[in-house]
């Protein structure tokens, strides 16, 4: 099986995006109220989750299913 090349990845996956959902939930945990010192992990972990994770793959999907309409454009 043959992978793509890790620019190819990072170029779909599009990081620049990842920023907005990355910042509202931090914003979310700011407003909480909750110490950020004793929850530092689970920050950093849905820092992750949302960013990387849940932004890069719906771009991924999204490019899956608008490949057709953008080959057009």
């Amino acid at each position: 099986m043959k992978y793509p090349a890790p620019a190819t990845v990072l170029e779909l996956f599009k990081p620049v995006t990842w920023f907005p959902p990355m910042w509202a939930f931090s914003c979310g945990v700011v407003s909480a109220g909750v110490s950020l010192a004793d929850h530092w992990r689970l920050l950093v972990a849905g820092i992750i989750v949302v960013g990387p994770m849940v932004c890069a793959t719906s771009q991924a999907a999204n490019d899956w299913f608008d490949r057709k309409v953008d080959a057009i454009n």
